[in-house]
């Protein structure tokens, strides 16, 4: 027999064994690479940290010391008495000599970075300049001008684009000039080579470790450096408002091209630098091609809200993780192989034994009951090769003597199908019975119930529809009129079936009983129906009750009593009102005395005007999608239709409830009884005056 490799006993063992092995061995090396993915990761912020923290302190000084520089310079008296000489004065004076040769010798202090040294008057024009091109300049609208006058301090500028020189980048250090009494007679400007902020930042990226790259970024975080891209200078890590990229470009911070270009799309990092994170790690992309996970790390500096970022990418910091990843591998095989060597060599000891059991196993299941298995070994394999003889025995012998024991079962089955089919056509014998007990039931039901001819009262329009969820319903309603006295009545028993059509059958018996002995107080009208029907269900020993809604209507008034649904009040123009009913009675059969409980309203009814009764079959009943019908739904229906006839209004409350129910099961009765009014009548009945002179009140709801 051709079985599954991964089937076998040997095949198991052998992975258990790997698998006992190598786990642990996977679980340490997955620990021992996170550990060092930890370490490693920690140490490469810590170094970027550091270059960045350095690189910050480096430009501090440069801008610290060329501000003091700046200052101590301003104070030089070879300027001070230059710019007190009136204009008119100046040219060819002594002290401009002294003031030009002071310029130039400061200018020659660092030949390679500093591109000139001016003096400015107090209007911001340019009287003194090594550059001689610039004097007569107005230099006036510029920040390093305007900040020393406003704050009388040494003022260092941002780095911008020169408006002559492509290429060129320029920083501004100035500083008020005093004359002996501290007045401020106008400003020093030195004109300083950008570039060398930008060395400055770019020198320590070798010390950071391979592939590092260092960015300085200004307050809008725009590149003024990076080591690796110099296409990137200027440029914001995203993109800047329209009118702001305007100001920038008017102070020479931005060059003068598309805003589209002027940016690149570095949100996270924005994000970083917004809430002050020393660290991140995030992919740096320009124009939109992504590179490699970088590890950054952000400074920032103490003069100038600027701040410089040294990154590396992940994997050069983690490189050590991959021979790491790959020594474990190569451990692992070797393990493996071992492990699997010794795993075979052991499942071959300890399943020969089973595969000797399998093979008789096989061959007694073909037919030979005779085979036995020979095995002299004292462990379990050895007490379930003993177990299985044992078994083969007694299955041998069972089959000798089966024959007769399928005989005997035979007729014992054959005795047990005599009862069965006795049984069978006893029960069919009670269904028929029941069933004809239950049609007659049905057939009594419909009998009493309302004939068309009954429901033609003159002045009124009345339509009635009742359908049984089972063959006998529990559902009630009546249409009696006497002496110009129209009754209507409607009650729904609880449950359904023979028992609640018993007790519908004995309600309307009771009511025309109560109509004929002309009975016209509601209160004693259900009190005395009440009592009837009560003694009845307690002799039935039955708990059904039912609720019950009568109504009379004489004369354009109607009277209503008893505890049922809402009555709906249905006026001429549609308009339903809903009268509840919850106060108004009491469950008959349920208790002895509900007379306390009992009592009624009337209803002027104009032409037009009309009634609705229900039971909760209709707004209760649900669809597919266990959705109820709703009382909300039957108003509106009713409302809509009621300029046509009583019958067309109960079609059409009976077609939309269809529509709703759909395939759903109907598990309760409905019952639906339009009475509407269609002219004045003459009516020989007293039941309304009755009830007025009883009652003197005659109430109109409105819902």
């Amino acid at each position: 027999m051709k079985r599954s490799f991964f089937k076998s006993i040997r095949t198991k063992l052998i992975v258990s064994f790997l698998v006992v092995a190598l786990i642990p061995l996977l679980l340490l090396a997955f620990i021992d690479k996170q550990t060092t993915e930890k370490a490693l990761t920690d140490n490469a912020r810590q170094a970027l940290s550091a270059e960045a923290t350095e690189t910050a302190h480096r430009i501090d000084e440069f801008i610290d010391r060329n501000l003091n520089a700046v200052r101590v310079e301003a104070i030089l008296p070879g300027l001070a008495a230059y710019l007190g000489l009136p204009p008119e004065l100046r040219n060819g004076s002594p002290e401009d000599m002294l003031a030009a040769e002071t310029l130039s010798r400061l200018s020659r202090k660092d030949m390679l970075h500093i591109l000139s040294y001016a003096l400015l008057d107090l209007k911001g024009r340019n009287v003194l300049d090594t550059n001689t091109s610039d004097v007569g300049r107005d230099e006036s609208g510029q920040d390093y001008f305007q900040e020393p006058l406003k704050t009388q301090l040494s003022f260092v500028s941002s780095i911008r684009l020169s408006p002559t020189i492509p290429n060129l980048v320029t920083l501004f250090f100035s500083s008020p000039v005093r004359d002996t009494k501290g007045n401020i007679l106008g400003v020093l400007r030195v004109t300083y080579n950008a570039t060398s902020v930008q060395q400055l930042v770019t020198r320590e990226t070798e010390h950071a470790g391979a592939k590092s790259l260092a960015v300085l970024l200004d307050e809008h975080y725009i590149h003024l450096a990076h080591s690796t891209k110099p296409e990137l200078l200027f440029k914001s890590i995203v993109p800047l408002p329209p009118n702001v990229v305007a100001q920038l470009q008017r102070e020479g911070r931005l060059p003068k091209t598309l805003t589209q270009e002027l940016a690149i799309n570095l949100s996270d990092l924005k994000q970083a630098l917004d809430t002050k994170q020393p660290y991140l790690t995030t992919r740096l992309a320009a124009r939109g091609n992504k590179n490699e996970l970088s590890l950054l790390a952000i400074a920032h500096l103490k003069y100038k809200p600027w701040s410089v970022l040294f990154a590396q990418p992940i994997a050069v910091a983690l490189a050590p993780v991959e021979k790491q990843i790959r020594d474990a591998l190569l451990l692992l095989a070797i393990i493996a192989t071992i492990v699997t060597i010794i795993a075979f060599a052991i499942a071959q000891l300890l399943t020969k034994p089973l595969i000797d059991l399998t093979q008789a196993v096989a061959q007694f299941t073909a037919g030979r009951l005779d085979i036995r298995v020979k095995m002299r070994s004292q462990d379990e394999i050895g007490l379930l090769a003993r177990s299985f003889n044992s078994m083969a025995r007694q299955l041998q012998e069972s089959f000798e003597t089966l024959e007769d024991k399928v005989k005997e079962r035979t007729a014992e089955l054959a005795n047990a199908n005599d009862e069965i089919i006795a049984l069978n056509a006893k029960l069919k014998e009670d269904n028929l019975r029941l069933g004809a007990e239950l049609n007659v039931a049905r057939q009594i039901q419909q009998m009493i119930l309302p004939n068309p001819d009954e429901l033609e009262i003159d002045g009124l329009d009345i339509a009635a529809y009742m359908e049984s969820a089972d063959e006998v319903g529990g559902d009630y309603y009546d249409v009696l009129q006497i002496d110009g006295v129209v009754t209507l009545g409607i009650g729904d028993v609880t449950g359904h079936g023979l028992e609640s059509g018993i007790l519908m059958l004995m309600t309307q018996t009771s009511v025309r009983t109560l109509q004929e002995i002309r009975e016209l107080d509601p209160v004693r009208f259900l009190d005395v129906l009440n009592r009837t029907l009560y003694k009845n269900v307690q002799r039935m020993n039955s708990e059904k009750s039912l609720t019950l809604a009568i109504l009379n209507y004489s004369e354009g008034r109607i009277s209503i009593s008893g505890q049922h649904e809402e009555t709906l009040v249905v006026r001429k123009n549609g308009e339903v009102e809903r009268i509840d009913t919850m106060d108004l009675g009491f469950p008959i059969a349920l208790d002895d005395d509900i007379a306390d409980f009992i009592s009624h309203i009337l209803i002027e009814l104009e032409p037009g005007d009309g009634v609705v009764l229900y039971t909760d079959g209709i707004p209760e009943a649900y669809n597919i999608g266990k959705k109820q019908y709703g009382l909300k739904q039957l108003c509106q229906v009713i409302g809509q239709n009621w300029h046509k006839s009583a019958g067309e209004i109960k079609d059409a409350v009976i077609v939309d409830l269809r529509q709703h129910i759909g395939k759903q099961k109907v598990f309760d009765d409905i019952t639906l009884l339009v009475f509407k009014r269609e002219a004045d009548v003459t009516e020989k009945g007293t039941l309304v005056k009755n009830i007025i002179s009883q009652k003197n009140t005659t109430v109109t709801l409105r819902v």
